[in-house]
C-alpha cells in the first residue's frame, strides 16, 4: 500500500482622469469596504431597518476576506467542547498574552472570544457551515472549503436577499468632517465624483500590507517581504484616519505568516497544509519549531533565520484528502508529490536520511516543541451595536 508523501517550498514571509461631479448622495450608514467587517455590519443594521451604503473601490467584493485560508478563531464553542477541544476565554487570553503581541488589545480580543459560539451560530444561520473543531481556538468549514471564499458567499448573498445597495469601483477620497464630526465621504467612480453624506461612516478598510510606504513607517522591520494580502489593502483607512490627527494604536502590529508559497509571482497561503497535520522542515531536513504556534509571526522568525530563509511543509495524502484548499492547491502545482520519504527528499533537494529520520521521530513523539497562540464578523457585530444603540 503505497502513501503518497506531498511537500511545498515556503518562504517567509496609477492614471489620473478628469473628473465630474454626480448627484450627493444621503443615507443614515455608509460603509467603506465591502470584506467581512463592512457586510457584517450592512447586514444586521439593514435587519434592523436601518437604510445603509456599501462602497467598494475594487470590482469585486471581499478584499482580503476572499484570501483567509482555514479557520474562524473562536473558543469554547459547543463543537469544540463536545471533540475535548475545550479552551477557557481567560486561559486563551493568558496564552495570546505570552506571545508580548497586541497587549493593548488583550481587554477587545477577551470580548470576541465571549462572542464566539454567537458569532458562530450567526454564520452558520446564513450556510458557513464552521463545524469543524480545527483546536481549541479554531474552528473550520466543515469540508475543508477555504474561510473566506465560504464567508463572503453567505453574506454577499444574504446582502442581495435585504437588498443592500453596494457600489462597485468607488474609491472614497476623504471624509467630510464638520464640528469635528464626520458627516460624509468624497467617492471617486472613474471619472465621476460624488459625495455621501450620512449619520454614521464606518471605514472598513482593511490593512496596509499593499502599501510599503505604511510598512516602513509602521512596521519597518518587515519592509520587502512577499504578503498574501489583496492587491486593494493600500492603508486607505489609515491614511484618512492620519490627515484628521486621528489617535492610531498598534499600528505596528503587523503579523507574519510562517507558511507562504510564492511561484510566478503569486504569493498564497499554505496554513492549511499545517493545519491539517503537516510539520515544516528545513533545507537539512530538519524540524525546527512547533508547526503550529499560535504565534505565527515567531514562526516565522524562526523560518528567516533556517538556510536561505526557505522550509518546506510535509503532509500525506490523508491531509490532502482532508482539505479542498490544498487538493487547489495540488492542481495548480505549488506541491511536490512522491511515494515514499526518501523520493521526496531527493526531489526537493535536502538529505533523505535526515528527512526520514525527523518525520519518524515526530510519528512517534519524540520530537516536540513548547508552544508557548476572520476577526470581522465580530468587528461588524459591534460596529452595528454601536449604532443601533443611539
Amino acid at each position: 500500500m503505497h502513501k503518497t508523501i506531498i511537500a511545498a517550498v515556503l518562504t517567509s514571509v496609477l492614471i489620473p482622469g478628469y473628473a465630474v461631479a454626480l448627484e450627493d448622495i444621503h443615507t443614515g450608514t455608509v460603509i467603506v469596504g465591502s470584506g467581512v467587517s463592512g457586510l457584517t455590519t450592512a447586514i444586521l443594521l439593514k435587519e434592523h431597518k436601518q437604510n445603509v451604503l456599501v462602497l467598494e473601490k475594487m470590482p469585486f467584493m471581499g478584499g482580503t476576506t476572499n484570501l483567509a485560508a482555514q479557520y474562524f478563531v473562536s473558543v469554547g464553542t459547543k463543537d469544540q467542547v463536545a471533540n475535548g477541544k475545550e479552551l477557557s476565554v481567560p486561559d486563551y487570553i493568558q496564552r495570546t498574552a505570552k506571545t508580548g503581541r497586541n497587549s493593548e488589545m488583550l481587554p477587545r480580543t477577551a470580548q470576541r472570544m465571549f462572542d464566539s459560539q454567537k458569532s458562530i451560530d450567526w454564520l452558520n444561520s446564513l450556510g458557513a457551515g464552521l463545524t469543524r473543531p480545527v483546536s481549541d481556538y479554531q474552528m473550520g468549514i466543515s469540508d475543508g472549503s477555504s474561510l473566506g471564499v465560504r464567508l463572503m458567499k453567505i453574506l454577499s448573498a444574504r446582502a442581495k436577499e435585504l437588498s443592500i445597495p453596494v457600489k462597485m469601483n468607488s474609491k472614497v477620497l476623504d471624509l467630510i468632517i464638520r464640528d469635528g464630526r464626520a458627516v460624509g465621504i468624497v467617492v471617486e467612480n472613474g471619472k465621476e465624483k460624488y459625495k455621501v453624506f450620512a449619520d454614521n461612516v464606518v471605514l472598513a478598510t482593511g490593512n496596509f500590507n499593499q502599501n510599503q510606504k505604511l510598512i516602513s513607517k509602521y512596521a519597518p522591520q518587515w519592509r520587502g517581504l512577499p504578503t498574501t494580502t489583496a492587491v486593494s489593502s493600500t492603508g486607505d483607512g489609515l491614511i484618512l484616519a492620519e490627515k484628521y490627527g486621528v489617535n492610531i494604536k498598534n499600528a505596528g502590529e503587523v503579523g507574519l505568516n510562517p507558511s507562504i508559497h510564492s511561484q510566478g509571482g503569486k504569493n498564497v497561503s499554505m496554513s492549511a497544509a499545517r493545519l491539517e497535520g503537516g510539520i515544516m522542515v528545513n533545507l537539512k531536513g530538519d524540524r525546527f519549531c512547533n508547526d503550529y504556534w499560535p504565534d505565527y509571526t515567531k514562526m516565522a522568525q524562526a523560518m528567516l533565520e533556517q538556510p536561505e530563509g526557505k522550509s518546506f511543509v510535509i503532509i500525506d495524502g490523508k491531509s490532502m484528502k482532508a482539505s479542498k484548499r490544498l487538493q487547489s492547491f495540488l492542481k495548480s502545482g505549488y506541491f511536490v508529490e512522491a511515494q515514499t520519504i526518501p523520493e521526496l527528499a531527493q526531489k526537493i533537494g535536502i538529505p533523505p536520511e535526515n528527512l526520514e529520520k525527523t518525520i519518524k521521530r515526530y510519528a512517534v513523539g519524540e520530537l516536540t516543541y513548547d508552544s508557548g497562540t476572520p476577526h470581522g464578523v465580530w468587528s461588524g457585530r459591534r460596529a452595528a451595536e454601536h449604532i443601533l444603540s443611539k
